[in-house]
């Protein structure tokens, strides 16, 4: 994701993102950024908080998928754009579901 990003600020493609995606994809971000804390805390990971944490981040990931489906309001580079930061954020969240079990136990 940040190689995706730092291309895109590189190359300006990031400004041409249309404004309202940026804030939706800010919300998945935060959304997983909220299941990562849950593992990075020093004392046991909640297995149910971290499994509720990594679902409220997939529905938000869900909900802009939704949307982007559905709105056509950016230029081809951006909406290319759009779908890797949207395939990099479902890969992050794809490797905190598996990864979940080994997470909640080591702490």
């Amino acid at each position: 994701m940040t190689r995706t990003l730092d291309y895109a600020l590189d190359s300006g493609e990031l400004g041409n993102l249309p404004a309202t995606f940026r804030p939706r994809f800010s919300a998945v971000l935060h959304a997983v950024a909220a299941a990562m804390e849950e593992i990075g805390q020093a004392s046991a990971t909640d297995a149910n908080l971290l499994e509720a944490k990594i679902d409220e981040a997939a529905a938000e990931l869900d909900q802009v998928q939704q949307r982007e489906r559905t709105t056509r309001e950016a230029s081809p580079a951006a909406h290319t754009l759009q779908g890797t930061l949207l395939t990099d954020a479902g890969r992050l969240l794809a490797d905190l579901r598996s990864g979940r079990q080994s997470l909640a136990g080591t702490r």
